[in-house]
Formats: C-alpha cells, sequence, structure tokens
C-alpha cells in the first residue's frame, strides 16, 4: 500500500510553517546536478569545429568505467543529451557521449530542454559505459546505486521501503533495492478494483510494500 507520508511542495504555506521547518535538522544528501549553464546563445562556430577534430581525441581504450569525465554539451534531443568529452567515439557527433536522460538526476525528469541546453558545461560525470565496438559511451550524473541486495535474503511477510519504478497494465514494479524489482499486483494496491493504477501510484512514489510470496525460479 501506498505510503502515507509522501513529501509535499510546502511553498504555499504560511510563515509559521516556514519557520518551524527552518529550525529542523537539514539531512539533505541529495546530489545536485553539476552543470554550468552556458548564458550566450551563440556558440562559436570554431568551438565546434574543435571538438570535431578526430586528431584530438583520445583512445577509447583509455576511457575506464566509474572515472568521472567533464565536457560541454553539443547537442540536446529528447532522450539525453551528447557531451563532448574527447574521447574517439563515433557516430553522427564524434567525440561526444550520451548522458541519457534517464541518468540526469535521481529524480524523473519530464522535460530535459527545462535542465539542459546547447554549451552548458557537464562536470564530474561517471562513465557507466564504454562500447569500444560501436564506439559508444554512456554518462551519468545520478548517485552510483548501493549494491542490491540479493532476493534470496527477503522473507515472506517482510514489509520493504522503495519506489515506484515502472507501472504497467497490472501493476508496478517497485525498486525495493533488491536483484529483481517486485511486482505490486493491481489487485494489491487498494481495498477495491482499480481502473487506472496512475490514480494511485506513479513512477517515483514512495510505497511500503509487504512480501507475500517469492518466486526464486
Amino acid at each position: 500500500r501506498r505510503k502515507n507520508n509522501v513529501a509535499n511542495d510546502n511553498s504555499g504555506s504560511d510563515s509559521h510553517d516556514k519557520k518551524s521547518d527552518a529550525n529542523k535538522p537539514k539531512n539533505n544528501k541529495k546530489k545536485k546536478i553539476v552543470v554550468t549553464h552556458n548564458n550566450n546563445n551563440n556558440t562559436s562556430s570554431n568551438n565546434n569545429n574543435n571538438n570535431n577534430n578526430p586528431k584530438s581525441f583520445k583512445p577509447l581504450k583509455d576511457l575506464k568505467l566509474g572515472s568521472k569525465i567533464s565536457g560541454k554539451i553539443i547537442d540536446v534531443c529528447d532522450f539525453g543529451a551528447f557531451v563532448h568529452i574527447g574521447y574517439a567515439t563515433r557516430g553522427s557527433r564524434p567525440g561526444a557521449a550520451l548522458l541519457h536522460i534517464s541518468q540526469i538526476d535521481d529524480d524523473r525528469i519530464q522535460n530535459i530542454h527545462d535542465v539542459l541546453r546547447k554549451g552548458d558545461t557537464v562536470r564530474d560525470a561517471r562513465v557507466i559505459t564504454v562500447d569500444s565496438t560501436k564506439g559508444e559511451v554512456g554518462l551519468s550524473l545520478r548517485n552510483p546505486r548501493h549494491k542490491r541486495r540479493d532476493l534470496r535474503t527477503v522473507k515472506t511477510g517482510e514489509a520493504l521501503e522503495g519506489k515506484v519504478d515502472k507501472i504497467v497494465p497490472y501493476g508496478a514494479f517497485v525498486d525495493v533495492g533488491a536483484s529483481v524489482n517486485p511486482l505490486l499486483h493491481i489487485s494489491r494496491i487498494t481495498g477495491g478494483a482499480i481502473e487506472n493504477i496512475r490514480h494511485h501510484l506513479n513512477e517515483g512514489d514512495p510505497v511500503t510494500v509487504h512480501v507475500i510470496g517469492l518466486d526464486l525460479e
């Protein structure tokens, strides 16, 4: 069932609420999106030409998984941003790596164009994929995931904290930090029939679920 103490936006609360919030200890460990925005919309063509010079690229074999890298965004698409990293990637944007929209922030981003734009500088992105065969590199600005719990250690009846990862017609898959995201069946979300799951749950919602069965095969 859905957790009741979901954090809400209190930007419209009165001054008394704001004063009481100010006295609460801060424990914000959320990683910020490390991007320097370019306020000049006219990116020079000379910079673009230098970025696309293959002779200046480093060998892709020298790029290690998990390493940190910085670069300037040379293109933004609906599915992600291409960051010039100076390594010999191939494709329509040589020398660039893909920062997928799902890897920009731990919270879901609806419109990438509200967050990133061409000319912005991305700092300390983590290299999460290197495909030497295809000449492709993937980057991430998200916090590294903790070690996943072995599903075999989960017990029937156990309560687990998690977030909704994906909504499907028959239920929701919940990320509880295990090696597999368990299914919260539509029949188990409320005490009655549900016509539209999204009226009750959406991706990113925090939930507390109880394990009612395990199939480890």
